[in-house]
């Protein structure tokens, strides 16, 4: 008899082996594996006392809490669909995606009641049930209430493993957000995947730096679950917080962008924290040069391992564990290779793609469009079916990401497509440039991108914030490039920030630069 692959087994398992380890920290309050399955049950009975059936959307629009990771059993585990929506999009995205995906209900964070009303406003369908864990208002069902309320006995359902199980929108930086749609069966593969290529096990304590509904955070409940992790939730990235809870519980691991590393290095609590447990840092995002891999390790303590995922594979595609065919050789390397996006997992396959369609060899050189194919990939974008068919061609999702892969199997993200500054016919990687400006004493963040320029096309410009206390002139830090890459790679022009634009997780926004550049070239 086929068992079909679906995430709810995951839960089963860690409540029948792990039911009393303590599985959720949240705040003040601490679960148990088996009163988190009997909280994901109950959430199950109340969406289905609603009328909530089996495809049906529920949508979350939360901070890091119990409740969100609640969310992702008790909606999936009868076949409703778990939309968990971005904080930090703007009311319009956000009702955009309401309208895209038509949830049956919304579970909403106090801070977040005035959206609510405004999305019940546009949607008089849409029930609201208000998780009130600091505060609330009169109204409104509930979640607690709901809860304690509905049956805790687990359903009969058997759930299809291709059935979409979540949906993820992208953040619609360039376009209108689209919905990546994901079975079940593609997220217990992928939960699977991490398992196989992370080396955890049922001592680790995530602590979620990195919201649930973001690229970097939403694998997380399925495998730290599966696996019997403790699961330590986090509503903010505020970096003295980080420290305290990674002290107070003892946390093993954490995922991070590298602008989080560079906040806790910059933190001032950082050398009173004992961190001797942190063991592993998950550092996704964007790739981070040896220099900044080497002084993250001596000052934090745990591994540094750089990452690469995207919305539509799950998202985690590689990780850069170290081979031990390479614990001897030069730390150096050794760095370099931490901070690349790392080796395939187990059951992913890559290539490279040149212009004409070729595959390109894996020499460390030969830049060209990376290539996925994996159980973990998406079942396509929420009602896009052409978008669905020019992302998944040929049976290999187009990343749209450049890369090169060291003979080593390691991969190396050298900038996404549409961040491949052309100028004069030169294709220049914004990413290698931002390598060299990091290495300057003074620079704390950067992003390179293309300036619009009437001769060049375009050329590089460099947008830098400074570590606290230092100083550099424009002239010095254009100087310090120029020695280290070849002429035409080299910015002609520089602006200093007080604090560089970032995404809700705080990733720095390119978009944001380049629009301010335009304007600026139409101005002139």
């Amino acid at each position: 008899m086929k068992v079909p692959l679906n995430v709810r087994r995951f839960l089963d398992h860690a409540a029948s082996i792990y039911g009393d380890k303590i599985g959720v920290i949240d705040q003040d309050g601490q679960w148990t594996y088996r009163e988190f399955k009997e909280r994901a049950w109950r959430l199950t009975s109340a969406l289905k006392a609603m009328g909530v059936q089996a495809g049906d959307r529920v949508a979350v629009l939360a901070y890091n809490n119990h409740p969100l990771l609640e969310a992702y059993y008790g909606v999936v585990q009868f076949g409703a669909v778990l939309v968990p929506l971005n904080i930090r999009l703007t009311l319009e995205e956000i009702a955009y995606i309401a309208s895209d995906c038509q949830p049956k209900v919304l579970l909403f964070d106090s801070d977040f009641e005035a959206w609510a009303a405004l999305l019940r406003g546009r949607l008089p369908s849409l029930s609201l049930v208000e998780i009130r864990i600091e505060g609330g208002h009169d109204g409104y069902q509930g979640y607690e209430e709901l809860l304690a309320q509905a049956s805790p006995a687990p359903g009969p359902d058997v759930v299809d493993e291709d059935a979409v199980a979540e949906i993820f929108y992208t953040s619609g930086s360039t376009a209108r957000p689209k919905g990546v749609a994901l079975t079940q069966r593609s997220l217990y593969l992928h939960a699977l995947q991490c398992g196989f290529g992370m080396g955890i096990d049922d001592t680790m304590v995530l602590l979620h730096t990195i919201p649930l509904f973001h690229v970097n955070g939403w694998g997380t409940p399925h495998y730290v679950t599966a696996l019997g992790g403790t699961h330590v939730m986090l509503r903010r990235f505020i970096p003295a917080k980080v420290l305290e809870l990674v002290e107070r519980h003892r946390v093993t691991n954490a995922a991070f962008v590298p602008t989080m590393v560079g906040m806790l290095l910059s933190e001032p609590t950082r050398e009173t924290r004992d961190l001797s447990s942190l063991r592993q840092m998950n550092v996704g995002g964007a790739p981070s040069p040896s220099s900044f891999v080497e002084a993250s390790m001596a000052a934090l303590g745990g591994e540094y391992l750089g990452g690469y995922g995207l919305s539509e594979s799950s998202p985690v595609v590689s990780v850069a564990r170290l081979k031990s065919s390479l614990r001897e050789a030069p730390r150096e390397l050794q760095d370099r290779l931490r901070g690349f996006a790392g080796l395939p997992m187990v059951g992913v396959e890559v290539r490279l793609e040149g212009p004409l369609g070729e595959d390109l060899p894996w020499d460390g050189e030969s830049v060209g469009e990376l290539l996925v194919r994996a159980d973990s990939v998406m079942q396509g974008y929420w009602n896009l079916p052409e978008e669905t068919e020019a992302a998944l061609r040929g049976g290999w999702l187009h990343t749209g990401d450049m890369a090169f892969i060291h003979p080593e199997g390691y991969i190396k993200i050298v900038d996404r497509k549409k961040d491949i500054i052309i100028s004069g016919g030169e294709n220049i990687s914004s990413a290698e440039i931002e390598d060299v400006l990091y290495g300057h004493p003074a620079v704390r963040e950067c992003a390179v991108v293309g300036r619009p320029d009437e001769k060049w096309g375009e050329v590089v410009h460099a947008a830098v914030s400074l570590k606290p206390g230092a100083a550099a002139a424009n002239e010095e830090i254009l100087a310090y490039v120029q020695g280290r890459v070849a002429s035409f790679k080299a910015p002609r022009t520089i602006e200093i920030w007080d604090e560089l634009p970032k995404t809700g997780t705080g990733k720095v926004l390119k978009t944001a630069i380049r629009s301010r550049l335009r304007q600026e070239a139409e101005g002139r």
